[in-house]
């Protein structure tokens, strides 16, 4: 196979997981020609453990841009010298075949512009009740993801923005919330999630983080089906589309046994409150991650 990819990695306060990542990338079967590193308004010291990495690895960048993942997105992709993008996060590590298979599934399907790797919710530490349930019960099955999520995934990067002209949306809005959602909204019909290239958190995932992020695929739904709503169809990401999560992982039994029905009960009724919560929300604000854009400041 003779296609160059280049890999972009907004990070923000990173610092914890940033070198084991990028270690990640540099193992992989095929290797990138360049890795592009985004330090998006870090306070800790992503910036110099990238540049360490970066003084004895030619193939690592270290750029910088405003806070916002979807400032550090642009930056990215106007460094990116291929046509090829594979973008992920910075406290996951990939599968060292991550990227071959995505290219080979490139190669065999010629009209898809957006390849995502599945998420893999377990680990080693499974000190949660998360963690525990993803690593006793998911691990070694088929993960089922039909989402585009921006832990990792892949973009012929020309006939995306060709396809984002047509649909006349603009790439990447600095405002935007979920800047996987919006890619997942402009691909359909030309995008596919694949088991064989997957992610796993480096970090143990709490029930906070899980809070925070479902508020902001919340938030995200609602923005894009204000904005774009001769695109977007059912935004009700409320306890029916949670219940369908669970299902796509195809253990929602298992899940009522191991936490039970009153458990169930009382997470329904979190999702019901969280979903209202966000029923005035304003987006005149920029969304920027907790970790790497989530948190929402004037």
């Amino acid at each position: 196979m003779n296609i160059e990819y280049s890999v972009g990695i907004p990070v923000r306060n990173e610092e914890k997981t940033i070198v084991k990542n990028i270690e990640s990338i540099l193992v992989q079967t095929i290797s990138p020609s360049e890795i592009h590193v985004c330090v998006n308004g870090s306070t800790d010291h992503t910036y110099n453990k990238v540049a360490d990495m970066a003084s004895t690895e030619h193939k690592i960048h270290l750029i910088k841009s405003i806070p916002g993942k979807s400032n550090a997105w642009n930056k990215i992709v106007s460094e990116c010298i291929t046509n090829y993008v594979m973008f992920c996060d910075g406290d996951v590590t990939l599968n060292p075949q991550a990227a071959e298979n995505i290219l080979n599934e490139f190669e065999e399907n010629k009209r898809l512009i957006l390849i995502g790797g599945a998420n893999a919710y377990f680990s080693a530490q499974n000190n949660t009740i998360f963690s525990k349930y993803f690593t006793e019960n998911l691990k070694g099955k088929p993960i089922k993801q039909d989402w585009v999520c921006g832990r990792l995934y892949m973009i012929k990067l020309n006939e995306l923005y060709n396809l984002a002209k047509k649909c006349e949306i603009e790439l990447m809005p600095r405002d935007i919330i979920n800047e996987d959602g919006l890619l997942e909204l402009i691909t359909a019909g030309h995008r596919k999630i694949i088991d064989s290239a997957y992610n796993l958190s480096i970090q143990v995932a709490t029930f906070h983080d899980w809070k925070i992020g479902f508020k902001r695929v919340l938030a995200g739904q609602k923005q894009l089906k204000q904005r774009y709503p001769q695109y977007f169809g059912d935004s009700d990401f409320s306890i029916k589309r949670m219940k369908n999560y669970f299902r796509r992982f195809n253990e929602i039994d298992e899940l009522s046994k191991k936490m039970g029905v009153t458990s169930l009960l009382v997470l329904r009724t979190m999702l019901n409150i969280y979903y209202k919560l966000f029923s005035g929300l304003d987006y005149s604000t920029t969304w920027k991650e907790t970790k790497s854009t989530k948190e929402c400041v004037e």
